[in-house]
């Protein structure tokens, strides 16, 4: 998909970069410079689709209750980043249990919709990473054949540490519970709610890219165009000056 230029003079033009992006985690060491994900010194995983960046350690704190983990990332701070948190979901969920797709609740469950995000550990999980559900999509009762459909289960986890198999708490609670919250099971790729006090794992996430900002290099034809601009600059000033005289 290509992005539109935005460069309406001949000074922007050469400053201006066009590109586009396809779903992948990108590397960050500590300090936030870009490094290959799977590097000994990458810590943070961006995620250029949800403009998220992970923690690359999916278990860094082992498993504990939704309260419990909340606290946790609230509190985490890595190198210079303390914006931790769950990972979040739509705030009013769709509920229709289903094995085919298509809601919140079940199996391949609804990622992402424009700038609409319904999932981020689903979106992680199916987009991102490529895993499958063990219902085959469109498979209303979740039985017959393909059923596990072939190549199911947590078969990706990218350049992440521990990833386990096994239940995420969302950052979300289940509405009409007070003592119920959502989470996502990265074995069978399928989405719940359950009681707050089970132990379950954690994965931190914080908004957008830790990317150290990079000096931006002078094209090698700007000199030569300033160069240019100031001559004509001054031959337009005696011009004027002639015309004056005469």
């Amino acid at each position: 998909m290509k992005t539109p230029l935005l460069c309406s003079t001949l000074l922007a033009a050469l400053l201006c970069v066009s590109g586009g992006a396809q779903a992948s985690l990108v590397g960050r060491d500590i300090n936030g410079n870009a490094v290959a994900g799977n590097a000994a010194s990458s810590v943070f995983l961006y995620d250029n689709v949800l403009n998220v960046t992970w923690l690359r350690n999916a278990d860094a704190n082992g498993a504990m209750t939704w309260a419990s983990a909340n606290t946790w990332a609230a509190n985490l701070v890595v190198g210079a980043y303390d914006d931790w948190r769950l990972p979040t979901m739509i705030a009013n969920p769709n509920t229709t249990l289903s094995y085919a797709g298509g809601t919140d609740y079940g199996y391949n469950v609804r990622t992402t919709s424009g700038s609409t995000v319904y999932s981020e550990m689903a979106s992680l999980w199916y987009d991102t990473l490529g895993n499958k559900a063990y219902c085959p999509p469109g498979n209303a009762s979740c039985s017959g054949p393909g059923t596990p459909q072939p190549g199911w289960g947590l078969t990706n986890t990218g350049a992440f540490q521990n990833l386990q198999s096994g239940a995420y708490w969302s950052g979300l609670e289940y509405a009409p519970s007070t003592d119920g919250a959502w989470y996502f099971y990265t074995d069978g790729g399928d989405q719940y709610y359950g009681y707050e006090s089970n132990s379950l794992f954690a994965l931190a996430v914080r908004p957008g890219d830790v990317l150290a900002p990079a000096a931006v290099p002078i094209p090698a034809a700007l000199p030569l165009l300033l160069s240019g601009l100031a001559a004509l600059g001054v031959a337009g000033r005696r011009r004027g000056r002639r015309r004056v005289e005469a």
